[in-house]
Parts: C-alpha cells; sequence; structure tokens
C-alpha cells in the first residue's frame, strides 16, 4: 500500500507541474475540489489525478511566441484604443468648432446684409431721385428646382433630398419711381448699370476696400445720371481709390489725375497724363 501512496503522491507532483506549465492556477483547481475525496479510497483518488492529468494534456502547454504575440499585440490594442479615443475627441471638438463659426459668420453675414440691404435702398433712391430697392435671401429646395426642370430641360444641376435646400441666393427687387415695371429683365441699359452701381456702392460702404477698379461702369449713363454717378465716386474716393476706364466726360471731372493715350502723325501710340488742380 505504500508504495501505492508513494506513486500517486509522485503523480499528484507530476500534475501540478504540468498545470502550472498549462498556465493555469492550481489554487483554483484545489480550492474547487471535494474535500470529502481526500478521505476517499486511494484508488479514487488517483483516478482523478489520473483525471485532471488527462485534461491537462487536453489543454496542453503554451507556447513562448504565442506569449509573445499576446503581449505585442494587446499592447498593440491598447495603443489603437487611445488613438481612436483621441480622434474621437478631435472629431467632437472640430465638430463643436464648425458649428461656433457656423453660428458666428451667420451672424456677421446676417449684420452685413442688413446694412448692404439699407445702404442699397439708399443709393438706388439718390441715382434714381426716388423709387425703391432691396435685397432678399432665397433658397431652392427640390420642389422649385423640379418646376424649374419642367420649364428648361437644361436644366443639369444635381436634385437633393425631398425637401432639402440645394440652391441659396439673393434675388434683387427694385421699383422705378414712376414706374410699375418690377421686373430688372425689362429695364433699360442705363437702369440695369445705375441699380448695378447702387448696389456695387452699398457693397463698398459695409467695408470700403483700399482700392477700386471699374471699367466703363458709366457707359450706358445719360449726362444727367453720370453727375450722379460722378458724385458717388467723389464722395466715396475719401476712403478708397479708384481706378477708372471711362470716356465719360463728367467722370473724368472728378479725376486727380487723367491717363490717355494718343496717336501722333507717325502713326505711334504715346502715353499722356495730366494732374487736374482743385
Amino acid at each position: 500500500m505504500n508504495w501505492l501512496l508513494e506513486q500517486t503522491e509522485e503523480n499528484f507532483k507530476e500534475l501540478k507541474q504540468d498545470i502550472t506549465k498549462a498556465g493555469i492556477d492550481y489554487k483554483s483547481i484545489n480550492s474547487k475540489k471535494n474535500k470529502n475525496s481526500i478521505n476517499g479510497s486511494v484508488e479514487q483518488l488517483e483516478e482523478e489525478i489520473n483525471r485532471l492529468k488527462y485534461k491537462a494534456e487536453e489543454i496542453g502547454g503554451v507556447d513562448e511566441i504565442t506569449l509573445q504575440e499576446y503581449k505585442e499585440t494587446k499592447e498593440r490594442y491598447e495603443k489603437l484604443t487611445k488613438k481612436i479615443k483621441d480622434l474621437e475627441k478631435a472629431k467632437q471638438n472640430l465638430e463643436n468648432l464648425i458649428m461656433r463659426l457656423t453660428k458666428e459668420i451667420g451672424g456677421q453675414f446676417d449684420k452685413k446684409f442688413q446694412a448692404i440691404n439699407n445702404n442699397f435702398n439708399k443709393y438706388f433712391r439718390l441715382l434714381f431721385n426716388g423709387g425703391r430697392a432691396y435685397l432678399r435671401q432665397i433658397t431652392k429646395t427640390q420642389e422649385a428646382r423640379k418646376e424649374l426642370e419642367e420649364n428648361d430641360e437644361s436644366e443639369s444641376e444635381e436634385i437633393g433630398a425631398e425637401g432639402e435646400v440645394i440652391d441659396k441666393g439673393i434675388e434683387i427687387k427694385a421699383v422705378l419711381p414712376g414706374k410699375k415695371v418690377r421686373d430688372l429683365r425689362m429695364f433699360s441699359g442705363g437702369e440695369k448699370a445705375l441699380t448695378s452701381i447702387a448696389l456695387l456702392f452699398a457693397i463698398v460702404s459695409s467695408n470700403p476696400p483700399p482700392f477700386l477698379v471699374l471699367d466703363e461702369a458709366d457707359a450706358t449713363l445719360d449726362e444727367s445720371n453720370s453727375r450722379r454717378f460722378a458724385k458717388l465716386i467723389s464722395e466715396f474716393s475719401k476712403d478708397t481709390q479708384f481706378i477708372i476706364i471711362t470716356h465719360n466726360r463728367e467722370t473724368m471731372s472728378q479725376a486727380d489725375v487723367l491717363y490717355g493715350v494718343t496717336m501722333g502723325e507717325d502713326g505711334v501710340s504715346s502715353l499722356l497724363s495730366l494732374k487736374l488742380e482743385e
């Protein structure tokens, strides 16, 4: 009987070693064993040991390379998880910044738009000696786009989702003094030019640029309207330097320096400049 106990103890030691090599916590197994089995027969104890040994063999040992790969993979996973959290935080910060800037830009745009709208009416009335004009923000949805497409087969802009705003713009409305015409397409060339000039100076008045180039902006104006245009040029020249290409005498009369090109009898063009005294 003594040799059987010794053999059992030896097997038990080997089993403990196998369990430890397999990476299994022996204490957790030992705590779950039925303590009553210790008081059982030696044969039953040996049978239980063999069963556990067989289970340990089924599990097998853990390769050192596999453990190293697991460690490296775990470290990489933790790093990537941290990066993902950082990216998600950065994304949220960017979205908050975009929302804040969009709100601020929208507020500034509405404020400037209202100022330009008021000045547009002001300069329109000044140039036309009456009447009124205003700007209005407009949007177009899919329904409006479909109506346009039915009337114009050449329409090729992409349509958004149902009810989605796909176009934004500004509509110009003007009423001439003593006339019922409100469609800008029905205005004469001079009336269109004056309306454009009124809008131009309304924009300039909201944020005066250092200089402004105008090319034949007064070409279609008659003498009286040219005087009004020249008066506006003189008023705005206090803050903005104007470079104007023109053949209009009223406009040239407001200039400080005139530059022109002339051709002599020899057919050679030459540049002339004339500084006007106040």
